[in-house]
């Protein structure tokens, strides 16, 4: 067995590098190990200007604002034997909007994937929301630790529920000498001690116990707070000990200087049990609600402490049942009148210690690391379905590529065929050399199809998109089978597939040489983007740019470019709509889906509230002109569908159904599985026969798809195009039962999965369900 975890680790001084190092070590309590590095490595996030000598376990590190740390991470852990990863997120951990560059690693990640989330927004931003539903989307399991936060990911972030485990934070096992001997250890005598600790900054809300300080002293003179804790090394770097000052002027303007005892240090977990069980009340002053997790809070519960808090979420669900009291935000009144009342009835305050010290039993971290344990084997067995064919467990159909290679000679993709056999008299276009290439990216990304032969088949699609490029940037299209180039300047449409397909192919490249001359081609196209008219050819560079910007997300005039483009698409929109008429254009004609997806694919740099609500509210549009009696029927491409006029049912082509597989796929990202996943498998099924003729236009014996349905029947020409949207449909739907099935399993038991990771780490006495070496650890 061996396991990466992925986090800040100390030294560092943060609640995370503690979680990191505690969860490594409880998984260890667990096993026949005595070392975290006789089963583990650890990979720190760590910022140059804040190195730290780290321990053995840590063998990388991750410099957050440098992309290429990510992308060698990625393949450090797919070629270094590890059985998975474990990855703690936290905001303002990685680099980039809202955490980004994370997903450099994880797009390129072929093990099982076990995420804990330490932070859960109600109100994310949009760019917060896309961040983590694309990391929850790539996990086999995701690990929270309240209800809340599951409730929150599952109606906010439209994570899976299957997905979703709820462990709560752990608590060291750490026996204390009892409470007499710890208060004449610590100098505290019989003084009433209220009791602080953590990071110090001016998100704690230690201003308000200061302020009530005046009150409880009053009635009990001999009153200490203590507040233990450094200043959170990045207050210290923008603002030196500013706040601590101030707390301690407060406390003197107050009168209670001596009653307040601030302790700069980072403590040890010793240290911090032996005064939260020394103290008398623990005091949790936070000011803000929006607080899912607390370390702190949970330590105190674990260590048996009296606890008064402010109602912040993890608070609430952890403090219920008499294990604590609450008190309103910043009202240091009502705080003070609770101390005072428990100082008067000190029975209420040991009844409170009891009930909190019983609970905390069940938070000790041998018994997390157990339910950890298990998620691992429930992460085992998701990635197996993961990396499992789709056909393999959904009715899809065997992935053929020979009608591809029937197509393909050594100067490119021939564009049409007679039935099934090539036709050379048309020659080649640059549109489906593109879509080709896009196509073989993708097969490649999956892990689908020989390696070696697609490989060559995207050199051959390169070159003639190399080939096709004029010395100012811009592309011829149409060659004729003797080689021979048939125009000087292809169209609009040509321009972008060919950009789209380039662009995809930088961020996901077959190997490096392809992507160091695609760059080349990217670079010399896209500066025509801005001189295009046409909105599908906009749509189409929107996507391109997307993917050049995952493959380099700092490059600002790509990004500005980008935005200026989506809001000429916007702008489209706006001038277009009407009471009825949601789109970009007065009529609908080929390709439609293109445009609205696009936006979905922008929202992965811009953060555009406006973005997301056109998307949504053109794909509905679409599905409510495409969706007809339980089947998807595109619109015909005889001619356009203009407003308030009369829709045409045929020529319906399978390159508009392409695209609506693909922007239903996309949608499921933003808008959820309900409806779009059942939308996504209808256009999907229109290849399979159901559409409005029952007509199957897959054809498993050639690999090719007939070329569209037309009012007498099926086209039973098998070209290029039809060929690629079909494929390329079908590779979607591979990599959305990847996302959406994990879980299944096939029924494959998660307890033999992680017997199987254990090997020989296994304790013997330790059953997966229950064991006595947990017992012994813990008394219970």
């Amino acid at each position: 067995m061996k396991i990466a975890f992925l986090g800040n680790y100390p030294p560092k001084a943060c609640g995370i590098g503690t979680f990191t190092n505690s969860l490594a070590r409880a998984v260890l309590s667990n096993l026949r190990a005595t070392e975290i590095r006789d089963y583990a490595e650890i990979i720190a996030m760590e910022d140059p200007a804040d190195a730290h000598a780290y321990p053995v376990e840590v063998t990388r590190r991750i410099r957050p604002r440098v992309i290429q740390d990510y992308r060698d991470t990625a393949e450090y852990l797919n070629e270094g034997g590890f059985d998975l990863l474990v990855l703690q997120h936290e905001y303002g951990i990685f680099g980039g909007d809202d955490g980004a560059y994370l997903l450099h690693l994880l797009d390129g990640l072929r093990i099982p994937l076990i995420v804990t989330f330490h932070t859960i927004l109600r109100n994310p931003s949009l760019g917060q929301r896309n961040v983590l539903r694309r990391i929850a989307d790539r996990a086999q399991a995701v690990v929270v630790m309240t209800e809340l936060a599951r409730k929150l990911l599952e109606e906010v972030f439209a994570v899976e529920p299957q997905k979703i485990n709820v462990i709560e934070h752990g608590v060291p096992v750490i026996q204390s000498p009892d409470r007499a001997t710890l208060r004449r250890q610590l100098g505290w005598g019989d003084r009433r001690v209220l009791f602080t600790f953590g990071l110090l900054g001016r998100g704690k809300g230690i201003e308000t116990s200061i302020r009530a300080l005046p009150a409880i002293v009053q009635e009990f003179p001999d009153t200490l707070y203590v507040v233990l804790g450094k200043t959170h090394p990045h207050v210290v770097r923008d603002n030196g000990e500013e706040y601590r000052e101030y707390l301690e002027g407060l406390a003197e303007e107050l009168g209670v200087g001596p009653n307040l005892r601030m302790v700069s240090k980072f403590a040890s977990e010793q240290e911090l049990f032996d005064c939260l069980r020394a103290a008398d009340v623990y005091v949790v002053p936070y000011p803000n609600e929006a607080q899912i997790t607390s370390g702190t809070l949970a330590y105190a519960v674990g260590a048996g402490a009296a606890i008064v808090s402010t109602p912040f979420w993890h608070a609430q669900e952890l403090l219920q049942e008499g294990r604590g009291r609450l008190f309103p935000f910043h009202d240091h009144q009502a705080l003070a009148r609770i101390v005072t009342e428990l100082f008067h009835h000190p029975t209420e305050l040991e009844e409170m210690r009891n009930r909190a010290a019983a609970y905390g039993a069940t938070l000790l971290w041998p018994r997390i690391g157990r339910q950890y344990l298990r998620v691992f084997g429930k992460a085992r067995v998701a990635f197996k379905a993961f990396r499992k064919p789709a056909a393999a467990r959904v009715e899809l159909p065997e992935l053929n590529l020979d009608h591809l290679f029937r197509l393909t000679d050594d100067c490119g993709l021939l564009q049409h065929a007679k039935y099934a056999i090539p036709n050379r008299t048309e020659g080649y276009c640059l549109d489906d050399n593109g879509r080709a290439l896009f196509l073989v990216g993708m097969l490649l990304k999956r892990g689908l199809g020989n390696r070696q032969r697609l490989l060559r088949l995207a050199d051959t699609y390169l070159a003639y998109i190399y080939h096709a490029q004029n010395p100012d940037g811009t592309f011829r299209n149409f060659m004729g089978y003797d080689r021979r180039w048939l125009e000087e300047q292809g169209s609009e449409d040509s321009y972008g597939r060919a950009l789209w397909a380039i662009g995809y192919c930088l961020a996901h490249p077959p190997r490096a040489e392809q992507r160091m001359l695609m760059e080349e081609i990217f670079h010399r196209a896209i500066g025509h983007l801005d001189d295009m008219r046409s909105p599908r050819t906009v749509a189409y560079g929107v996507m391109a740019l997307s993917y050049f910007l995952d493959y380099k997300p700092t490059d600002e005039a790509m990004l500005n470019l980008l935005d200026r483009s989506c809001n000429r698409l916007l702008d489209h929109y706006r001038d277009s709509r009407r009471e009825g008429w949601e789109w970009f254009e007065n009529y609908l004609t080929y390709s439609n889906a293109i445009l609205p997806l696009s936006l979905y694919c922008a929202l992965r740099h811009l953060s555009k509230e406006e973005l997301l609500t056109v998307a949504g509210q053109t794909t509905e549009f679409l599905v409510n002109q495409t969706l007809r009696d339980g089947i998807i029927s595109p619109v015909g491409c005889a001619a356009p569908y203009v407003c308030d006029g009369e829709r045409p049912r045929f020529d319906q082509q399978p390159v508009d159904v392409m695209g609506m597989v693909l922007l239903f796929s996309e949608a499921c990202r933003y808008q959820g599985l309900q409806p779009y996943g059942a939308h996504l498998q209808l256009a999907f099924d229109w290849f399979t026969g159901q559409n409005e003729m029952k007509a199957t236009l897959y054809n498993p014996e050639t690999g090719g798809c007939y070329d569209g349905l037309m009012s007498s029947g099926i086209n039973h020409n098998q070209g290029a195009e039809s060929l690629l949207a079909y494929l390329i449909s079908r590779v979607e739907m591979e990599n959305f039962y990847a996302n959406h099935l994990v879980g299944e399993g096939d029924g494959e038991d998660p307890d033999r999965a992680l017997k199987q990771l254990l090997n020989g780490f296994a304790i013997p006495e330790l059953a997966v369900r229950g064991g006595s070496r947990l017992d012994k650890l813990t008394g219970s």
